[in-house]
């Protein structure tokens, strides 16, 4: 009788994005019957803890940069702060040695952690950045940067890249680079735990704008801050959903209502009743609006390059429009935003399922 396979399944802890694209990778080896055990801290542990309670779960620490309330600093401050960084990563990788032994893992699939590697086991490495982006005084060092991060992406068996390969795809650039890292690449298409969610009926409460927060502390205080501020000046119904799934809590304040966070179900619901939304620039939020088909503004957080070039990359192809944080107005975000298209996609997994099949053939 075959032994039932664990996969541990750990995504990045910057923010809640990493985790929430990795619920269609967690339902998709449980129909394989997979026994899937999750690695994460902070809140993508919470997200998930709460999102999939019939996985085992063990806290694996990563590395979170002290994020600056300017962005322009968040570069050197990244960069003063890498030697705590390779130290983080190291522990990790001893961890994730020990995990492999003491629970009997058969695979990894990480989201973003360069460190997860081993000879011990496959393990596979999602990313939609093979095109690593630097800016300001270090932007001469993207090659160099680049290959570093290449040096630890050749250590995984594959990468898993959540996009299309071919046009029309959503990453651009970033995903689509001449020179590939030296191990076999493949396109799983877009990842979004909104999938079997977007056909489904709207309920409740309609709102005008829905303000999604995410992303690192302070942006994400400051981001919300100015949504409130200038939110309370217009007629507009809003409702801002935090980005805590830690917490508990629903305050209102006039014409705004703010949650802590909602479920798959309920978020799904009302993005799909909001008139527009309005959020960061990353990757997997743009997965999630663009699989339900939702308009959105896109405000990036100062400092990312990443962020900063799909909201431009997007606001160029008229599909979205955006504006930086320091610049943007409410009212104004809002009237030009009618003048982008949006855009749609549809997956059918089959891409991300082959994947899955190969390394369980492999596991067998």
């Amino acid at each position: 009788m075959k032994k039932t396979k664990n996969i541990l399944v750990c995504p990045m802890d910057w923010g809640l994005g990493h985790a929430t694209r990795m619920v269609p990778v967690i339902e998709n080896l449980l129909t394989f019957g997979v026994n899937v055990i999750i690695g994460a801290d902070h809140s993508p542990l919470d997200f998930l803890r709460k999102r999939f309670p019939e996985c085992s779960w063990v806290r694996l620490p990563g590395f979170q940069p002290a994020y600056q309330k300017k962005g322009k600093l968040l570069t050197l401050k990244v960069t003063t702060e890498f030697p705590k960084m390779m130290i983080a990563s190291r522990k990790a990788h001893n961890h994730l040695e020990k995990l492999i032994d003491e629970m009997d893992i058969d695979a990894v699939i990480s989201d973003n952690r360069y460190e997860l590697y081993s000879d011990k086991i496959p393990t596979i490495f999602i990313t939609h950045q093979l095109r690593i982006l630097t800016q300001g005084v270090l932007a001469p060092t993207q090659p160099a940067v680049q290959q570093f991060l290449y040096s630890f992406i050749e250590k995984h068996d594959e990468v898993w890249v959540p996009d299309f390969e071919g046009k029309p795809n959503l990453s651009g650039e970033l995903s689509h680079v001449r020179k590939m890292p030296d191990k076999k690449v493949y396109y799983i298409g877009p990842l979004s735990r909104f999938q079997l969610l977007k056909n489904e009926n709207t309920v409740g409460k309609k709102f005008n704008i829905l303000g999604i927060m995410s992303g690192p502390e302070p942006q994400r205080t400051l981001f919300e801050k100015i949504l409130i501020e200038q939110g309370l000046k217009t007629d507009f119904n809003i409702l801002i959903l935090s980005g805590k799934p830690g917490e508990i809590f629903v305050k209102k304040q006039n014409n705004i209502e703010i949650r802590s966070h909602a479920g798959d179900e309920e978020m799904a619901s009302l993005i799909l009743s909001a008139d527009i939304v309005i959020s960061r620039s990353g990757y997997t939020t743009i997965m999630d609006l663009t699989t339900l088909g939702k308009k959105a503004v896109f405000v990036p957080t100062p400092g990312q390059p990443e962020q900063e070039y799909l909201a431009k990359t997007l606001k160029e192809n008229k599909l979205f429009y955006s504006k930086k944080q320091k610049k943007f107005n409410l009212e104004k975000a809002v009237e030009k935003a009618a003048n982008y298209s949006g855009l749609t996609i549809n997956n059918d997994y089959q891409l991300l399922n082959d994947r899955i099949q190969n390394l369980l053939n492999r596991l067998n």
